[in-house]
């Protein structure tokens, strides 16, 4: 039985030993998914960790207050009173957290915006990539990738930027850290690298940075780069690549996520390898889950659940969160075919160790197994809390009905549990739309952010849902754990009842409907999300 709790002294008074542990406890927002760990939780008690304040979320201010800007593909960071964010047109911008007000942007009005010549989907327009806060030589600074036209080629090669977060005066900017030779769709003999969405990680007195491609043109050897953090010089001890040697014509395993660290290593996943080669390269790190070790790159284990012979482009786009469990450390993400997989971090052997993939099946996949593994669209990061793992998923119907209706639903795994126990709760998220028939680029549900067991995402009308985990706030009732079930037939058919949680608010924003692509950033009680209709918003209880 579910019972209601007192919501604030069990979720607020007591902060819980494991925060004291982990990094990345501040009250603010100050990273991609919050902290280094990627685990998209906000620790700190405030008015959004509150089931009976949640109903209250409105829109509080709005940037720009009229008009409107390009799409926002990057998501917000917050610090200290600011929050900071890049546009597809090229600009950084540095507003008021309490106010919305303008503080700066970068470059000026009157400099040459951040652009690329290679425009071929929305990860190559303008900055795509979410900042992250540092301190620099002993300023707090917000460093973020970008392509840049006056350096190397000036087509507009990726590399990072260190902002003074008070002033957006330039501490540093890095050499070239992804190569833009030329802009001819297809040529193997030019560079088509792009930073994209990856958003750098700070960690260990360096930046890394995942290197991708622009829309397969054709794909580029992937890469992590690392640059020192004091002078934004590339660190030359640290090297990886996802295929064959750095210096081979290997091609694949872009790295679209971001990277995550902690201890002696980080974390990344890799993309596809087959499109456009005839033989797989050797070593082939593509299609990956991996632990590298943060100083020099090599790859300490890999998990590779989609063998090269199924490889039907089923990038890794989902940034890993590490998720550090009751029941030990595990590295969790969710590929692009639907599947999400748990690893542990520290496997007997120095090889890859799985704890759980769900739906359930064995891994690697192999070619008469019934599964497929291409560009459906999973490519969503999920959020860490307690030993909970929440996150879009394809769902127990994955190989049996198609691949989309999870697009729209929001799954929370048990990680610790077996696998009979693994479906925590199931919710089908309100104002999402259908996917259309051949739609290959169908996105319905945001990234999902958690304090404290609610969640906030955001959906492709434009709205903003608070969800309350059932441990928090008794559940609306129980579904069957597989979709295409009915309630009658579920026990009977192998599958079992789930809580399907309760949407405590659910926000229009005044976009009219603009797709959300973003995560939420909650700092201080306050909520900030930015859309495809080129607005940020704040909202609070």
């Amino acid at each position: 039985m579910i019972r209601r709790r007192s919501p604030m002294p069990l979720m607020c008074m007591v902060a819980g030993l494991a925060l004291s542990v982990i990094a990345g406890c501040s009250k603010d927002w100050p990273a991609f998914r919050h902290n280094m760990l990627r685990t998209a939780q906000q620790g700190r008690c405030s008015a959004l960790a509150d089931p009976t304040k949640a109903p209250n979320l409105a829109v509080r201010w709005t940037y720009p207050p009229t008009g409107a800007l390009s799409p926002f593909r990057a998501s917000p960071v917050v610090y200290k009173g600011r929050v900071f964010i890049g546009n597809a047109n090229g600009r950084l911008y540095a507003l008021d957290a309490n106010t919305g007000t303008l503080l700066w942007q970068y470059p000026s009005a009157a400099s040459p915006a951040l652009t690329s010549q290679f425009t071929c989907n929305p990860s190559s327009m303008g900055i795509a990539s979410s900042a992250a806060i540092a301190r620099v030589n002993g300023v707090d600074a917000v460093i973020f990738g970008a392509p840049d036209r006056s350096i190397g080629s000036g087509l507009g090669e990726g590399r990072l930027f260190a902002l003074n977060a008070a002033t957006g005066a330039e501490l540093w900017k890095s050499p070239v850290v992804a190569r833009l030779s030329g802009t001819t769709f297809g040529s193997k003999t030019e560079f088509h690298e792009q930073i994209g969405y990856s958003s750098p990680l700070v960690f260990n007195d360096r930046v890394y940075i995942g290197v991708a491609n622009h829309c397969d043109n054709p794909i580029q050897k992937g890469r992590v780069v690392a640059v020192h953090l004091s002078s934004g010089t590339i660190d030359t001890g640290f090297s990886y690549c996802s295929t064959g040697t750095c210096a081979d014509s290997t091609r694949g395993g872009g790295v679209w996520s971001s990277v995550a660290g902690w201890s002696d290593s980080v974390y990344v996943t890799t993309g596809n390898v087959r499109a456009g080669q005839t033989f797989e390269p050797s070593p082939n790190h593509g299609l990956s889950m991996l632990r590298l070790n943060k100083s020099t790159g090599a790859v300490i284990w890999q998990f590779q659940p989609v063998p090269w012979v199924l490889d039907g482009d089923p990038d890794w786009n989902a940034t890993v969160s590490y998720h550090a469990a009751s029941c030990g450390a595990m590295i969790v993400s969710t590929q692009k075919d639907g599947w999400t997989h748990a690893v542990n971090v520290a496997p007997s052997g120095g090889t890859a160790s799985k704890r759980w993939t769900f739906p359930p099946h064995i891994t690697p996949f192999s070619p008469t197994d019934g599964t497929a593994h291409g560009d459906t669209r999973y490519m969503r990061s999920g959020a860490v809390w307690r030993d909970v793992y929440i996150t879009l998923n394809g769902g127990l119907n994955l190989t049996s009905s198609g691949v989309t209706g999870g697009l729209r639903r929001l799954h929370a795994f048990n990680v610790c549990a077996s696998d009979a126990e693994r479906l925590r709760w199931l919710l089908d998220v309100p104002s999402t739309t259908p996917c259309a028939p051949g739609d290959t680029h169908c996105y319905r549900v945001g990234q999902p952010v958690v304090t404290r067991g609610m969640v906030y995402v955001g959906t492709d009308q434009g709205h903003v849902l608070a969800i309350a985990d059932p441990s928090i706030w008794p559940a609306v009732g129980w579904r069957c754990s597989n979709p295409d079930i009915l309630a009658a037939n579920c026990v009977a058919s192998g599958y079992s009842f789930v809580p399907e949680p309760t949407v405590l608010a659910n926000v229009a924003l005044p976009d009219g409907g603009r797709i959300v692509y973003s995560e939420p950033a909650l700092a201080r009680g306050k909520l900030f999300i930015a859309t495809e209709g080129g607005h940020i918003y704040m909202l609070s209880p």
